[in-house]
């Protein structure tokens, strides 16, 4: 009797083995890649790292736009026992710079889109640069590579570097190993309700560190199909739903309105779809019921972290309309399996669940991150005995109904966005003429909150907000810079003298 699976490595070699012409992943330009010509493409490429000087536990960097060499990539380093270090296809070289110094990264593959950025890092040429716009030359590289099974890695391996921010200092590594993933593909196809053999319409970008264990590594392993969209609006993606007979697809908080209307307008179109996942950001609880009496029991919530290997800790389920009726929509839903969320007060012991008291969320579960990556300062205040610490308030209610009351209190969300205000404030530090700033989200309409910023001058400079503005676009991506800039004599502070952000906000109009 064949044993469980327990790594991502045997996820790929699996599907090969069970439905090798099954198609696994279909290009923008409708390139199409079976399971058999995933695993075959991927055991040449990790060869070809490996013959190139890299080892067991090295890190790849991996800067590309969404496609078939994008899951190769992963697929490679999974089975070559490499660490995939993602890089967002939006951040800028600075940004990029802070991940692959962080990471150690001995490699960087990269796509066309970010090829004047990479030339811009410092120390660049001292990493193995594979830029797959050089079609014909990383094709080669690929095909140099042995067919020779690799050694096999363990669970506890280290697979994928997600960097994500804290309140606190540059962005930092949750430790996801080949156990933790794989754990998540499991269990988020249990959440997602995934049918055998799943079609996704894939309207996340893979530069997310969510994206490939959430939801392409979730697909294989039910067998399914990743359709990669390209650029798209809710119009294209309801042909691309209707044309590929898709099962799943997600809808970014921004677009629940066009989304409801897409439904109602052409529900035939939408007929094939049993799953369509919200989570990331709050929306509010009638746009939620608006796209809910659209797309009926097929909307479900979910609450997940990067810290969980990005996929889902909580989510809602059918029956829980008869439960909670409208006030579904009020909530990120119960522990999905195999997880435990527990409310924790100031000293770290539990709270009770009667559905008012709040407190620290806390989570249990098998695809928690092993720690951050050379951070154990960082690691031991946030994981604590298997338990981890994520830092957003809510309550929990008898029937175990999880609600948030703020997300990490300081995190922005912008359109299904993390921002963290640390990041943007310490690059308008560097702005000449900058004395001190404060950065918090206020409510946007259409993308739940947008960043702001108040900023103290220096004795005697001459700033406006477009050279703030500006100067953030330099070193971060453009969904951090700051749309509302206003100069402050002082920033308000607490007696302890820390920024007072909730009379930021106010200040500012929130």
């Amino acid at each position: 009797m064949p044993a469980p699976l327990r790594t991502v490595a045997q996820l790929i070699t699996s599907g090969a083995i069970r439905h090798p012409g099954r198609v696994a992943v279909i290009d923008p330009d409708g390139r199409r890649l079976s399971y058999r010509q995933l695993a075959d493409d991927a055991t040449q490429l990790g060869n070809a790292l490996r013959a190139n000087g890299l080892q067991a536990g090295d890190r790849v960097a991996v800067w590309l736009e969404d496609g078939a060499d994008h899951v190769v990539l992963y697929a490679a380093c999974a089975l070559a026992g490499l660490v995939v270090a993602p890089v967002n296809v939006r951040h800028t070289a600075a940004e990029a710079e802070h991940v692959l110094t962080d990471s150690g990264a001995k490699a960087l593959v990269f796509g066309p889109a970010v090829q004047e950025k990479v030339a811009e890092i410092p120390g660049i040429d001292d990493l193995l640069l594979l830029p797959t716009a050089e079609v014909r030359a990383y094709r080669a590289f690929l095909e140099a590579g042995s067919t020779k099974p690799l050694p096999e890695p363990d669970s506890a391996d280290l697979f994928i570097l997600g960097y994500t921010s804290g309140t606190t200092g540059r962005p930092k590594g949750a430790r996801l190993t080949q156990g933790s993933v794989l754990n998540l593909a499991r269990i988020n196809a249990l959440s997602y309700r995934l049918p055998l053999g799943s079609v996704a319409a894939m309207t996340g970008s893979m530069s997310f560190v969510a994206v490939v264990p959430a939801h392409v590594l979730t697909h294989f392993y039910v067998g399914g199909t990743v359709v990669f969209p390209g650029r798209w609006d809710v119009g294209s993606l309801t042909a691309l739903v209707a044309e590929h007979r898709a099962t799943f697809t997600y809808a970014p908080s921004p677009l629940l309105g066009e989304f409801t209307e897409a439904i109602r307008s052409h529900p035939s179109e939408w007929a094939s779809l049993t799953t369509l996942l919200h989570s990331a950001s709050k929306a509010s609880p009638e746009a939620l019921r608006q796209l809910g009496d659209a797309a009926g029991t097929r909307l479900i919530e979910g609450w997940g972290m990067t810290e969980n290997s990005g996929g889902l800790m909580t989510v809602t389920s059918p029956a829980d309309v008869a439960v909670l009726g409208d006030a579904l929509f009020t909530t990120v839903g119960r522990p999905v399996a195999e997880t435990q969320v527990l409310v924790a007060d100031a000293d770290g012991e539990p709270a009770p669940c009667d559905g008012t008291t709040v407190g620290e969320l806390w989570v249990h579960s098998p695809c928690l991150a092993d720690g951050y990556w050379q951070q154990p300062e960082a690691t031991h205040a946030a994981f604590r005995k298997d338990w981890f610490r994520t830092g957003d308030l809510g309550t929990i209610d008898p029937h175990g109904y999880v609600r948030i009351a703020d997300r990490r209190t300081d995190l922005i969300v912008s359109g299904g966005m993390n921002v963290y205000p640390s990041e943007v404030e310490r690059v308008i530090l560097t702005a000449p003429g900058v004395a001190a700033c404060a950065v918090v989200g206020l409510p946007h309409p259409r993308w739940g909150q947008t960043v702001a910023a108040a900023v103290v001058p220096a004795a005697g400079a001459v700033l406006t907000a477009e050279d703030v503005i500006s100067h953030c676009l330099r070193f971060l991506a453009g969904y951090k810079k700051p749309t509302v800039v206003r100069f402050v004599e002082s920033l308000p502070m607490t007696h302890s003298q820390k920024v007072a952000r909730h009379q930021v906000r106010r200040l500012l109009g929130g």
